[in-house]
């Protein structure tokens, strides 16, 4: 289940799905990267429970951040996880565009979404590197390998199938090469 936290001007909320926030709220024309109206951030649920101990950054300080990274209004504010790290994610639009921006919630170090250099950065496996490390886990054929973005980490996606036709699908980080996920199709 999602949580919503609302974002009120000065004041603290305590629990443990709760936060910090310091939203601005403007009545006149907001000036370039300037929020014009409060953001609601959602935490997802597969946040830990004491992730306010781990978060350094305040969602204010986030959303400057992101506004630097991607001018434009940000339509949806969320704290979410990706991979280990906890990252304040933004979907800022502008120009009728969307594009997601990420805020690393502990260095601020920042990205959009599909970014060429991140992806170079970041993707340290091959694919024919992730196709052996799928089929030591599962023995099969390779179906279909995919590499993804997911929530600012990189993963490729295996499908394989078995000789008695039974199918697994994998997700593996392309840059640690460790198994994240393994599901069996029924």
């Amino acid at each position: 289940m999602k949580k919503i936290v609302m974002l009120a001007a000065g004041i603290m909320l305590v629990g443990s799905f709760s936060v910090t926030a310091l939203a601005k709220t403007h009545q006149h024309v907001p000036q370039p990267n300037q929020q014009a109206m409060p953001v609601f951030l959602e935490v997802d649920e597969d946040v830990p429970a004491d992730w306010a101990k781990q978060v350094r950054l305040t969602s204010e300080q986030a959303q400057k951040i992101a506004l630097g990274v991607q001018p434009g209004v940000i339509k949806e504010w969320k704290l979410d996880r990706a991979g280990t790290a906890l990252v304040y994610k933004a979907e800022v639009v502008q120009n009728w565009k969307e594009t997601d921006v990420y805020v690393d919630a502990v260095t601020g170090q920042a990205w959009r979404e599909h970014d060429p250099a991140r992806k170079q950065q970041m993707v340290k496996i091959t694919a024919e590197t992730a196709q052996k490390i799928a089929l030591s886990k599962v023995n099969g054929s390779i179906k279909k390998i995919k590499l993804d973005e997911d929530d600012g980490q990189y993963v490729y996606e295996v499908e394989v199938r078995t000789s008695n036709r039974q199918e697994a699908e994998l997700e593996i980080s392309a840059t640690t090469g460790d198994i994240l996920s393994m599901e069996w199709d029924d």
